[in-house]
This record gives C-alpha cells, sequence and structure tokens, in this order.
C-alpha cells in the first residue's frame, strides 16, 4: 500500500487528467492523441497487457454499462471510449482500462482529479480486509511463505536466521 503513488497507482490520477484536459480545451480525439504521442507518451487508462478486443475486461463493460443506465452526462467517459475506438483499431489491446474507465467516470460525477488515487487504495484496502476477515473467521495465523517458495532476483547476501 505504501508503493502507490506515480509509478504504481497514478494511472488512474493520470488518465483523468488527461481526459479532463482535453475536455476542458475542447480537443477532438485526434489532436488530443497527436497532443499525447508529441508532448506526453502513451496515454494512461488506455492499453492492457492481458485484456484487449478480443479478451475484454468484464469490469469496464460493467462499469460503463451501469454509468450509462443512469442516464448521466458523462462527457469525459465518451470521450475516454472515442480515444479506444482509434487506440483499439492500431493494436487490439490498447482498449480503456478499468483505470481509465473509473478515471473517466468519477470526473464526470465531480471528483477532483487529485482525488483519484484514493479510489485505487480503497480497492485495495477492502480486499485487504476481506483477507483479513477470511483469516479471522477460518482462524487462520498470518500467511509466511517458507523460503524455498520465494525467489531472489538477486544472490542472498546474508543467511538470514530462521523464524522461532
Amino acid at each position: 500500500m505504501i508503493m502507490i503513488g506515480p509509478r504504481f497507482g497514478g494511472a488512474v490520477t493520470d488518465a483523468g487528467r488527461w481526459f479532463k484536459y482535453a475536455i476542458d480545451n475542447q480537443m477532438t480525439v485526434e489532436d488530443f492523441l497527436a497532443y499525447m504521442k508529441k508532448n506526453v507518451g502513451p496515454v494512461p487508462g488506455i492499453g492492457h497487457r492481458v485484456k484487449s478486443l478480443r479478451n475484454p475486461d468484464k469490469r469496464v463493460k460493467e462499469l460503463v454499462g451501469y454509468v450509462k443506465s443512469l442516464g448521466i452526462k458523462t462527457p469525459h467517459l465518451d470521450f475516454a471510449l472515442e480515444v479506444e475506438k482509434i487506440t483499439a483499431a492500431k493494436k487490439d489491446n490498447l482498449i480503456l482500462n478499468v483505470d481509465g474507465t473509473m478515471a473517466a467516470v468519477l470526473v464526470d460525477i465531480g471528483f477532483p482529479v487529485d482525488s483519484l488515487n484514493g479510489f485505487f487504495i480503497l480497492a485495495r484496502t477492502i480486499g485487504m480486509i476481506g483477507h483479513w476477515t477470511d483469516q479471522k473467521r477460518q482462524g487462520s495465523r498470518l500467511i509466511r511463505l517458507f523460503d524455498y517458495l520465494v525467489n531472489y532476483a538477486s544472490p542472498k547476501r546474508r543467511e538470514v536466521p530462521p523464524l522461532k
């Protein structure tokens, strides 16, 4: 949890910031993509390592469907979906991901851009509470991996004493 910031978990805030920038500046999707390519780099909230047009993220579909069913104005979400049409036509994994979807929806309903990482943290906090609740319910103790299950990227520097 303490690692959450611009490098991990920052896609929600960055996606919200850039989709808001595009809407505030009345950019077309084409102008936005050209601007991003020239000045920023990859569009936060677009792209996934595993999910694609052929293997869509069900969370995105559910969230978009739910928000659209509310009948509210969603200019940021609509813009993000238009961005996806162009990017996914170039490469099928350049889809609107769940971070981009959350960002667009949260900005549409009035949350400030700088608050969006809080939702990333909230989702993980709820998961941690669920794990803790399961462990308490099952009478489990703190889970520790055996040394042989932990792979290190570099050789051990010193022998670690066993737990007592």
